[in-house]
Parts: C-alpha cells; sequence; structure tokens
C-alpha cells in the first residue's frame, strides 16, 4: 500500500509547476496537477470498478482492500510518474479527452462560467478532469473557486446518499409487510379452495340422492298405474307424498349448497385479485428498491470530504431487534463501510458472549421493544463497565437503527 495522501488544501503553493519537461501550456499529466486535485478526480472521475481493474492491471489485488483503500492507493499514485499513475492518465485521458480538449481551447472567463453551468447541471467528472490539467489554471482565486464549487457538490451527495439510504430502509420494510400480507392472502385462498372442493363432492353426493329418489318416484307411478287396488294405491299415494317431502328437503339442500358455493366463489376471485394486486404493489417496491440502491452505487464515495467517511471500519454491535431482520441490519451497516455484529438478546446461557462482543464494538444499539428488562440491564451495565456508548432504541425498525448510526457518526454526540 502506497503512503496515505495528506488532506487537500487550494492554498497550498502549486506543485509540478517548474518540474523538468512540464510544459505550462500543455495539459498536465495525472502526477503533474496540483494536489488538491487528486482526491475529487479519483473519486469523481472513475467508478469504484474501474479502480478495482486498473489496480488489478498493475499488480495489486483489490479484492482484499475497501474501498478507501482502493481510493488512497490511486490518490498516492499521483505523487510521481509511476506505473499505476500512467494507467490512471490513459484511463481519464480515454473517457474525457475529447471534452477536456475543447474546454482548454477557451479563455479563461469562458472557461470559468462552462465550469459552472456543469457543475450545476450535476455533469461535473469531464470539467473537474479539464479543470485539474488546465496549465494556467494557478491564480489563488481559480483554485478557490474550483476547489469550493468541488468540495460541496461532495459534500451534498453525500446527504442525498443519506436520504437515499433512508428511503430504502422504509422501502425494505414495506416490502417484508408486502411479502407477509402477501403470504396470508395466499393461506386464505388455499383454505377457500378446499372447502369449495368439500362442497362440490358433497353436492354431488345430493345430485345422485336427488336422482335415486326421482328414478324410485317414477318407479311407483309407474306400479300406480298397473294396479287400481284402493288400498294399494292409498300406500303408493302415501309413499309418493313421502317421497315428494324427500325431494322437496333434498331440492332445497341443493340450493343451499350451490348458494354457498357461489359465495365461496366470489370469494375466491375477490381473493385472487387481491392477490394479483399484491403481486404487482410487490414488484413495483422491489423495482424502486433497485431504482435506489442503483442510484446510490455513483454516491458512494469514500474520501475525506464524504459525510460517511468516519462510519469505514466502526463495529456496529446490535443486541436484540427482530431476528429475521438481521441481514437488513447487516445490509445497512456494512454498505456504509462499517463492521457489523450482532446478539439476539437471549441471556440463558450468560452474558459472556455478548460482554465479549461489546467490548470491541465502537457503537452498541439496543431496542428496548424487542428485548427483556434483564438484557436491557445487562447491556448498560456492561456499557458503563467497558465506557461504551449505547443507543436504546424505542423500536427495531431499520429506520431508527440508520438514525442511531448516522445521528452519532455525523454530530459527534453520544446517546444513551
Amino acid at each position: 500500500m502506497l503512503e496515505t495522501p495528506k488532506k487537500p488544501n487550494p492554498d497550498m503553493p502549486v506543485r509540478n509547476q517548474n518540474l523538468p519537461g512540464v510544459c505550462r501550456h500543455e495539459p498536465l499529466n495525472f502526477w503533474q496537477v496540483q494536489s488538491f486535485f487528486t482526491c475529487p478526480v479519483v473519486g469523481m472521475c472513475l467508478t469504484q470498478a474501474e479502480q478495482q481493474q486498473l489496480l488489478k492491471k498493475c499488480g495489486f489485488s483489490p479484492k482484499k482492500c475497501s474501498a478507501f483503500e482502493l481510493h488512497e492507493t490511486l490518490v498516492a499514485s499521483s505523487e510521481s510518474d509511476n506505473r499505476v499513475s500512467r494507467r490512471v492518465d490513459r484511463l481519464l485521458q480515454r473517457k474525457y479527452g475529447k471534452q477536456a480538449s475543447d474546454l482548454l481551447a477557451l479563455d479563461h472567463e469562458t472557461f470559468m462560467s462552462r465550469f459552472k453551468s456543469a457543475m450545476e447541471a450535476g455533469e461535473h467528472a469531464a470539467v473537474l478532469w479539464a479543470a485539474a490539467i488546465h496549465p494556467t489554471l494557478f491564480s489563488m482565486a481559480d483554485r478557490r473557486e474550483v476547489f469550493g464549487d468541488i468540495h460541496m457538490v461532495m459534500h451534498w451527495s453525500g446527504g442525498q446518499c443519506m436520504m437515499m439510504q433512508r428511503k430504502l430502509a422504509q422501502y425494505k420494510t414495506n416490502l417484508e409487510k408486502a411479502r407477509q400480507h402477501t403470504k396470508q392472502i395466499a393461506q386464505e385462498r388455499r383454505l377457500l379452495q378446499s372447502e369449495n372442493e368439500t362442497l362440490k363432492k358433497s353436492q354431488a353426493r345430493l345430485k345422485s340422492a336427488l336422482q335415486s329418489v326421482q328414478n324410485e318416484n317414477r318407479g311407483m307411478e309407474a306400479v300406480r298405474d298397473d294396479h287400481y287396488d284402493d288400498v294399494a294405491m292409498q300406500e303408493m299415494t302415501q309413499r309418493n307424498r313421502q317421497l315428494q317431502s324427500e325431494l322437496e328437503n333434498l331440492q332445497n339442500r341443493l340450493n343451499s349448497q350451490q348458494q354457498c358455493i357461489a359465495v365461496l366463489q366470489a370469494d375466491n376471485h375477490r381473493l385472487s385479485d387481491q392477490l394479483d394486486a399484491q403481486g404487482d404493489l410487490t414488484r413495483r417496491v422491489t423495482e424502486e428498491t433497485r431504482t435506489i440502491l442503483a442510484a446510490m452505487v455513483p454516491l458512494n464515495r469514500c474520501d475525506a470530504s464524504c459525510p460517511s467517511f468516519d462510519l469505514c471500519q466502526k463495529r456496529i454491535l446490535i443486541v436484540g431487534g427482530i431476528s429475521r431482520m438481521a441481514s437488513l441490519y447487516r445490509e445497512l451497516v456494512e454498505s456504509s463501510g462499517g463492521v457489523f455484529e450482532y446478539h439476539d438478546g437471549h441471556m440463558k446461557k450468560g452474558a459472556h458472549h455478548l460482554e465479549t462482543r461489546l467490548k470491541r464494538a465502537d457503537v452498541v444499539i439496543c431496542p428496548v421493544s424487542c428485548n427483556s428488562h434483564a438484557a436491557c440491564s445487562i447491556v448498560k451495565n456492561l456499557a458503563k463497565k467497558h465506557n461504551k456508548t449505547v443507543h436504546m432504541l424505542g423500536n427495531s425498525s431499520l429506520k431508527s437503527v440508520s438514525e442511531a448510526i448516522w445521528g452519532e457518526n455525523h454530530s459527534g454526540r453520544t446517546v444513551n
């Protein structure tokens, strides 16, 4: 790993201004630009994938490096003409050389006006590279103006990244609720289908019994026509009445079953429509979540001016909370450069494992709503014993956990 670059200062003397072989009227190379430009150039003009590919071609192992380590290695390479800095220079020339060439041909006032317009429009990469390699952009006012615009853009990007992370946490919560609702509707639909099948079988049995009674009734009528004996006729008439009564009862039962089946079918259609609507909602939430994640990738910069810089490598311990949301807690912490640890809050085996994790944690978060009173007391006592900051949260939502982490990381205040 190369030496960590110093904090950029736009008021420092211009480096490489009088180096042999440097022409004041030719564009500068990456290793010749002013030092306060190198950090934003690497962070804002190169994607993380490009940084990894570039260092891999130079013999480094980017898989073993964090995003910040990749960043500081490329920044440190700008101190001299070397293999890494030459590759960086060639890559930036391929990406922005044509636009930079057009910008360098402008006069001073037009260049600064174009720089301002591009920064306001969010198209900062090409004009930033052009400003960095500009051979005559050496006045104090120019340096302060360009550096100030770049510095504030990085601050604003950090704020937007935080806002998107909070929105992403809310979307994940809504997505989990939608999945649970979908699961419940599917269970209800299966129960209705089972009941519907049972009623269909019962209806088939009733139809068979009705057919048997009708056949018997027709047989009795045939016998009545063949015999004119009064006693037999009376018996057959009485039997006929009984059969007619049974037939009416069966018909009523059949009508009732058909009405019940119609109601169940209507409920089945309604639940099917709800299931389809819930599926559409789940797909929309998933697509919006992916869109937010995609939008957050170019904002995930890790340098000295980024608001999330101080979270890098911090160890965040969450005690309790909802166990099935542990993967979401992990994603929230690790996507911001932190180290995630989790303890479910159960104390049946003693507090030894909890104390071991708490001792090495930088920040401890304990949702009160998902922990017993004893577990909360143990966490507070261990925190006092080892002088650790504990955030006792009212609930275990991703929003509350995110606000606890970023509230401490940005303001520097502790919440006990």
